[in-house]
């Protein structure tokens, strides 16, 4: 019996550990605190980020304290799969209404977007809008 308990209790902390947080809907679920303009302010000058987007890119860079970065990917996700290795130049801020911006001019498609943040556990996940259907950007950042 006791067996049977500790092998099911296990599955579960698995699971949990594993689980992709993809809406706003995962975020609350899991805790998410929401990040205000001036934790923004603190947290992201000279913070090093990688994003992982919902097609499976990661994508790298630091947001220098003069609102400038120089980003790289992988590329998963628009090249079926394949690696597509680019970098670019962009900008990013903390706009007036505490979401954090971003422009990054990548060679194909730029990426311009302004996210609400939230912190679960050591990760931080972006939201373009407070709706349980709203999808997640999911951030790993650092100093």
């Amino acid at each position: 019996m006791l067996r049977t308990v500790l092998a099911i209790s296990a599955l579960g902390l698995c699971s949990g550990v594993a689980a992709q947080i993809t809406t706003y809907a995962g975020v609350k679920a899991n805790g998410g605190v929401q990040l205000s303009g001036a934790e923004l302010n603190d947290l992201m000058p000279g913070a090093k980020v990688a994003s992982r987007t919902q097609q499976g890119s990661t994508r790298t860079w630091e947001n220098k304290p003069n609102g400038t970065l120089n980003a790289s990917t992988d590329g998963r996700g628009f090249a079926g799969g394949r690696n597509n290795y680019a970098s670019a130049e962009g900008t990013w801020k903390v706009n007036e209404s505490g979401r954090w911006c971003v422009n990054i001019k990548w060679p194909a498609a730029a990426d311009d977007w302004c996210r609400i943040m939230f912190k679960v556990g050591n990760k931080y996940y972006g939201v373009s809008r407070l709706e349980d259907t709203a999808l997640t950007m999911e951030f790993e950042i650092s100093k």
